[in-house]
């Protein structure tokens, strides 16, 4: 079996140190009722109202005075995080001091005010109430005491999370444990062109973060689209070259077909694929000088010719891959036992000419038409689970990173720390 299978490892997400569901990741399976049961949703529904979560990048708020609006629906939260005149990342709760009425409509903008569209009330980027219309009416309001509640909020390889627990004392990078130190100043942000897909699934949120962390699927459901990219002679199932446990958190390395070339009848996927960008490190592109994330220390730990990317999987929600040519996330938001908002970022490197865009327009969409096949069969699976035909799930040995995440899940939210909160 792979590396860290014993999962021995200790971690703590702010509720004290707890350990991965022992028979859940000796035996691989998972009662099918964490998938569907409005009781442990609940349970879940509390835990992301404690924990550290992944929200946004740095990138998408550059300058001062730059804001978006993220929500975390699981919590009917809705979050600004602006970007002060002093840089420093700021969050706080979308919602007026005035009468509750949700502050900022749109999905992001600048300049670091934020009047209410109700009656008007203003804030600035530090979360300071500076205006109120016809302030003599409010002689007994004190615009000290009633500036924006702020979220607790940090950053960490350029990823944004915030955690909506205002009396919490656990650092992000407490929280990240020993995940936090095995990479320090990636170049993600020199990825400039950035592409966005996502919506609404009906299906467990957890049901779609594990359907992104094994290939063991690939030659069955997706035997017309990138199969023979994944599997080969070597590795007909698609196993992962290795496997780390961090914490609540862990590392996959996954494999590709180095031998594969698209067949003949596919003309225009051999076009798109002899076309694809191929920057060397820190090969010049106009003024913007890359540096691949490949060049850096620890990716493809077995240095073995098949590696495709390393992905990284964050407790709760939250994954990152990491691969020659960019690196792509999924963000999978509870919303109900049966319903997901799921969002899924790309970040290429900028291509060179005409048909270097075209690879990447072809990949991209090749890429969406995947996961469309990832969501179908999402959605297929949540409607009999609750049907009482089978109570367990399986995993295999080699759907370790599964295994892995629905033991941390299990236990956390069995946890007699969820009991009281």
């Amino acid at each position: 079996m792979l590396q860290g299978t014993l999962a021995e490892g200790v971690f703590d997400v702010g509720l004290g140190p707890m350990r991965p569901d022992r028979d859940i990741f000796a035996t691989g399976k998972v009662p099918l009722a964490s998938y569907f049961a409005q009781e442990r949703f609940d349970r879940e529904k509390a835990i992301f109202g404690r924990v550290w979560l992944n929200i946004a990048e740095e990138g998408e708020i550059p300058n001062a005075g730059d804001w978006i609006v993220r929500d975390v629906k699981i919590r009917s939260a809705s979050i600004i995080i602006v970007r002060g005149k002093d840089m420093k990342i700021r969050a706080f709760h979308n919602i007026c001091a005035h009468r509750g009425m949700k502050l900022v409509w749109d999905r992001k903008g600048r300049g670091g005010k934020f009047s209410c569209p109700y009656h008007a009330w203003m804030f600035d980027s530090t979360g300071d109430l500076v205006n109120i219309p016809d302030e003599g009416c409010f002689s007994h309001v004190d615009k000290k005491e009633s500036g924006l509640t702020p979220v607790r909020v940090d950053t960490w390889e350029s990823f944004i999370f915030v955690n909506l627990d205002a009396e919490g004392t656990q650092s992000l990078r407490e929280f990240l444990g020993p995940l936090a130190e095995r990479h320090a100043t990636l170049p993600l942000c020199s990825y400039k062109t950035v592409i966005r897909i996502g919506g609404i699934l009906e299906t467990n949120w957890k049901l779609a973060i594990e359907a992104q962390s094994e290939a063991y699927h690939v030659g069955a459901l997706h035997a017309r689209t990138v199969s023979g990219m994944l599997s080969s002679k070597e590795n007909p199932h698609v196993h992962p070259l290795g496997w780390e446990q961090l914490g609540a958190h862990g590392i996959k390395s996954e494999p590709m077909n180095p031998a594969y070339s698209p067949p003949e009848r596919n003309l225009v996927q051999r076009f798109a694929f002899a076309s694809a960008p191929a920057m060397t490190q820190s090969e010049r592109s106009g003024d913007v000088e890359y540096t691949r994330i490949t060049d850096y220390e620890g990716f493809n730990p077995q240095k073995s010719p098949m590696w495709g990317n390393d992905q990284f999987a964050i407790y709760p929600h939250f994954l990152f891959h990491v691969s020659h040519g960019g690196w792509w996330m999924h963000r999978f938001w509870p919303v109900a036992p049966g319903v997901t908002h799921w969002e899924s970022l790309y970040h290429l490197e900028t291509p060179r000419s005409l048909r270097a865009r075209f690879s990447t327009c072809y990949s991209l969409a090749f890429n969406r038409d995947t996961l469309q096949e990832d969501n179908l069969a999402l959605v297929q699976q949540q409607q009999v689970m609750p049907g009482g035909g089978r109570a367990m799930a399986q995993f295999g040995e080699h759907e370790i990173q599964c295994r892995h995440i629905a033991a941390v899940h299990h236990a956390v939210a069995e946890s007699e720390a969820v009991d009281s909160l």
